[in-house]
C-alpha cells in the first residue's frame, strides 16, 4: 500500500471514544500547566522574594524538574508500557521497535543526554574552533540530536517495513508526532537559545516547551489506540 494513502487516516481523529477521552485528559493537564506558566510570565509573579515566586520552577515547562517536564516522563513511560503490553498479548515486531524510539526519547530527556554531549563537544571537539561557549554548546546538542535522529528514524523505519498495514498507519501516527517534537524541541530550541534573556524571549520558550508538550500527548494518545485496538482485534478473532 503507498504511503500516500496512509494520508488522510493520519489526520482524522480517533474513532475510539476511550481512546479520545484518554487524549483530551493529557491535554487537559497539559492546558493546565501552560495556563500557569503564561499566568506568572504575564503578571511577573515569577520574580521577587514571596512564596509564589518561589514557587515557579514548579511550573516553569522548561526546567527539567518541574511538573510539566515529570509529566512528560510520564508520557514517554506509558507508551513503553502500551508498547510491552501490546506485545505480550500479541508479539509483533513493530511494538519492539516502538519501545526502542520512546526508550531513547524517555532516557534523553530524563538524563539530559543531549545536554551532556553538548557539554563534551563543546569542551573537546569545539573548545578550539568556536569561541563562544554558548554557540558551542548548542552546535554540540544539534551534533547529537543529529545522531539520535538517525538512530530514531531507523526504528521507525524498521517498525514500518516489518509491520502490517494497520500497523504501519500506527507507525506514521508516531513519526508525525516525533516530526512536531523535532520542529519545537530542535528548530525552536535553536532560536529561543539565541533570543535567551531577550524581552518576551519566554514567548519562544512557551512554542518549544509548549510544543513539546502537546506532541508528547497526541504521541501517548496513539500508544493508547494501538493497545486497545489490539485488545479490540483479539476480541474479534474469539468471537
Amino acid at each position: 500500500m503507498r504511503l500516500r494513502n496512509y494520508a488522510p487516516a493520519l489526520l482524522k481523529p480517533f474513532n475510539d471514544e476511550l481512546t479520545r477521552k484518554f487524549l483530551f485528559a493529557l491535554l487537559f493537564v497539559d492546558a493546565v500547566l501552560l495556563a500557569i506558566f503564561i499566568t506568572y510570565n504575564v503578571l511577573g509573579l515569577n520574580h521577587g522574594d514571596g512564596l509564589i515566586a518561589e514557587q515557579f520552577w514548579r511550573f516553569d515547562i522548561g526546567l527539567d524538574l518541574s511538573f510539566s517536564e515529570n509529566f512528560g516522563f510520564f508520557k514517554w513511560t506509558a507508551i513503553m508500557v502500551f508498547m510491552l503490553a501490546s506485545f505480550l498479548k500479541k508479539p509483533n515486531a513493530m511494538s519492539v521497535f516502538i519501545f526502542a524510539v520512546f526508550a531513547i526519547l524517555l532516557a534523553d530527556d530524563s538524563k539530559q543526554l543531549h545536554e551532556h554531549a553538548g557539554r563534551f563537544l563543546r569542551e573537546g571537539v569545539f573548545a578550539q574552533v568556536i569561541a563562544d561557549p554558548h554557540a558551542a554548546q548548542t552546535i554540540g546538542e544539534l551534533v547529537y540530536f543529529a545522531g539520535q535522529g538517525v538512530v530514531v528514524v531507523a526504528l521507525l523505519w524498521l517498525a514500518y517495513r516489518f509491520g502490517s498495514p494497520e500497523q504501519r498507519l500506527y507507525v506514521l501516527r508516531f513519526s508525525a508526532s516525533i516530526f512536531g517534537l523535532i520542529i519545537c524541541g530542535v528548530g525552536f530550541d535553536a532560536i529561543h537559545s539565541v533570543f535567551e534573556g531577550a524581552p518576551l524571549s519566554w514567548v519562544l520558550g512557551l512554542i518549544e516547551d509548549g510544543g513539546e508538550i502537546i506532541f508528547a500527548s497526541i504521541a501517548c494518545g496513539y500508544g493508547f489506540s494501538y493497545l486497545l485496538a489490539q485488545f479490540q482485534s483479539a476480541e474479534v478473532s474469539h468471537a
